[in-house]
């Protein structure tokens, strides 16, 4: 080949990304199930009127910066069933404005969401989204909410890159800091070509030979035992569960003293954060469950992990990609469910350990390479019997400020697509000091009630171990 036939296959390669096993097995399962696994953010805000001509353009900002928000998703000509994304400069994204009525401003986002989750990714198509929500009756008011919703499919973000997005789009919209958006930043890497790129050959073929015996000892032992909340009787096929089911989600937060104390009180007692949540999940979804035999029923909770921290390099969160892995899962007998105060620090000190270990081990990296695999083999019809109790998924801190310009950012909210999940999706994320936990599920095959209850009982508990249950908020 020339070296201008050199230039132009480079050419074409950097306007090109192939999307990795977990990216692409993420595109099948929206595909094939109704957008299953879209994730997004609700923006609430308390500000001026936004014209959807400023909206677009900040909006198209977020697009020169992020390569993924410039692209469509394509077929891979060269393997077929996997996908890449191709540049195009001139893709514009799904914005649109949706006017409400400023009495419906807390839960209309949750009306259109019903009604728009379903919409699976589309080959040729961006694989983002972005809602304007306000009163048009509301333009002379500079004090009236506003909301502002990002949507993506999972294949290219998590809750950190997906939360940096949206906090860049703030930025974008109120004009504080725009030199962030006058150079691109690169392809993010592949969660698969990270944990690769920080692990030897001879370290990864260690940390597998570690792992499967520890799989297979927790698959053998616990699955028989395992309880989980009651269902309704299950559809006849994976597919009619999809088009029958809608995601329900409640939410408990923690005021900003609320949340301070918490995180004094872990530290005193020498745990995370999300040890103190798991502990509370566990004794509150206690009360909840099917029983089988008392004496050997077991809690499984299953615990997502976010490996930028954790490759060489680190990736950075401003990346809009998706890296999420997990732990093993963390098993407790039933009958050893503590109901004091003291006791679920004691239960968060037991989970805490077991995080430690499971992260020193090197589980996360293992899980991060076999995660496609995982998926795709769930994709037409999960083994429902290897799931666990429940699932946590903290997002952290996230990188929202309280101010943009003229807007103030009340709160953010955190949902997904779980139309075929069959045991509580619990979100944790804290933003501008204030904790927020959303219990999430398919309904109605989980019932809505014990949904409700599981977030209740969280909080409950949370207010417990700091001793402030006076202060307990829905």
């Amino acid at each position: 080949m020339t070296s201008k036939g050199h230039r132009r296959a480079s050419l074409k390669q950097l306007k090109q990304r192939l999307m990795g096993p977990a990216e692409n097995a993420l595109i099948v399962t929206s595909q094939q199930h109704l957008g299953y696994m879209k994730v997004g953010e609700v923006l609430h805000l308390q500000g001026p009127y936004i014209p959807i001509e400023s909206f677009i353009l900040a909006v198209r900002r977020l697009q020169l910066r992020h390569p993924f928000l410039r692209s469509r998703l394509e077929s891979n000509p060269a393997k077929p069933g996997t996908y890449l994304l191709q540049e195009d400069l001139s893709l514009n994204l799904n914005v649109i404005e949706l006017l409400r009525n400023r009495s419906d401003h807390a839960n209309f986002w949750r009306q259109q969401w019903k009604i728009r989750e379903k919409e699976p990714a589309v080959i040729g198509q961006g694989l983002a989204e972005f809602w304007l929500l306000q009163d048009s009756n509301d333009d002379n008011d500079d004090s009236s909410p506003r909301e502002i919703v990002v949507i993506c499919e999972h294949s290219i973000c998590d809750g950190l890159s997906l939360s940096t997005v949206a906090h860049e789009l703030l930025l974008s919209l109120s004009e504080d800091d725009t030199n962030m958006f006058e150079t691109s930043l690169n392809w993010p890497i592949t969660m698969e070509a990270a944990v690769r790129r920080t692990l030897t050959k001879w370290n990864r073929v260690r940390t597998y030979g570690r792992f499967i015996p520890v799989a297979l000892y927790w698959r053998a032992t616990s699955c028989r035992r395992t309880v989980r909340i009651p269902l309704t009787p299950a559809h006849d096929s994976i597919s009619e569960m999809a088009k029958h089911c809608q995601t329900e989600a409640f939410y408990g937060r923690l005021n900003k003293e609320a949340t301070k104390n918490l995180l004094e009180k872990c530290r005193s007692e020498g745990v995370t954060m999300t040890s103190a949540i798991g502990s509370a999940v566990l004794c509150a979804i206690s009360k909840l469950v099917n029983t089988k035999k008392e004496h050997v029923d077991e809690l499984v909770l299953a615990l997502t992990a976010d490996t930028r921290q954790r490759c060489n390099p680190q990736i950075p969160n401003h990346d809009l990609s998706f890296h999420a892995s997990a732990t093993m899962a963390f098993t407790m007998p039933k009958r050893e469910i503590p109901t004091t105060s003291e006791g679920m620090w004691k239960l968060a000190m037991r989970f805490g350990t077991h995080l430690k270990n499971s992260l020193d081990a090197g589980h996360i990296h293992v899980l991060a390479m076999m995660l496609g695999r995982l998926y795709q083999k769930n994709i037409h019809q999960p083994n429902y019997a290897e799931v666990p109790t429940c699932i946590i998924s903290n997002w952290g801190r996230l990188p929202f400020q309280e101010q943009y310009g003229r807007w103030q950012l009340i709160d953010t909210t955190p949902f997904l697509n779980l139309i075929l999940t069959v045991m509580p999706y619990i979100f944790v994320q804290t933003v501008n000091g204030n904790l927020t936990i959303g219990i999430m599920g398919s309904v109605p095959t989980m019932p809505s009630n014990v949904l409700e209850d599981l977030c209740n009982g969280t909080i409950r508990n949370l207010l417990l171990m700091i001793e402030e249950i006076s202060t307990l908020r829905f």
